[in-house]
């Protein structure tokens, strides 16, 4: 062959080389761009709400020291003996008070939910009386000076107490809860007695 028909090869293998680099190299990489621009803002975003976190990290963690200040300060105005003697007379008295009848109260150890230095007591109490008396009750046990919680309050109707004459429009109403109380167990308080506690 001869200098031109050389140089016609080369043309069309420079031009098959032209265009399976385009089909096999260019036009994959083109179509990976919208894909990898997707990446790189997702990625953007990511980088964006780290570099806040961190700026937030100091002030959260002042923020969690505090809220563990005070958690250690409401456990240590605990109670730091059961005084089960007290809280039993204050609840006879709540229901003399409220017009319900007493008819058990039974006492238990609690779950105290994995609080460290303190310890629950559950009180099971049962008491009859109409639904008002009943009512009255229960928004003294809010009032009761002792930190408390109250669950498992269960009411069926009837009942064979004295506390009013039956009446069908007003029944007797056999009411069962759980009232759990809490003693802190840790170190001594320093300063002062300490607190009454809260409401239920």
């Amino acid at each position: 062959m001869g200098q031109r028909e050389w140089a016609i090869v080369a043309m069309v293998a420079a031009l098959l080389l032209g265009v399976l680099w385009y089909f096999l190299i260019t036009q994959p990489l083109q179509a990976r761009i919208p894909e990898l621009q997707a990446e790189i803002d997702r990625l953007t975003i990511e980088r964006d709400r780290g570099r806040a976190a961190q700026r937030a990290l100091p002030q959260l963690r002042e923020t969690i020291a505090r809220l563990e200040a005070d958690r250690q300060q409401f456990l240590r105005e605990l109670p730091p003996t059961e005084q089960l003697g007290r809280v039993l007379a204050g609840l006879a008295q709540t229901a003399r008070e409220s017009g319900v009848v007493l008819r058990a109260l039974n006492r238990s150890p609690g779950d105290n939910q994995g609080v460290a230095n303190v310890r629950a007591t559950n009180l099971a109490l049962q008491v009859e009386s109409p639904f008002p008396e009943l009512y009255v009750f229960l928004r003294n046990l809010e009032a009761f000076q002792r930190f408390a919680t109250i669950s498992g309050l269960n009411l069926s109707l009837g009942g064979t107490g004295t506390a009013t004459a039956a009446d069908p429009t007003n029944p007797i109403i056999n009411t069962s809860l759980t009232m759990t109380v809490y003693t802190y167990t840790g170190q001594a308080q320093q300063g002062g007695q300490p607190g009454a506690g809260g409401r239920p």
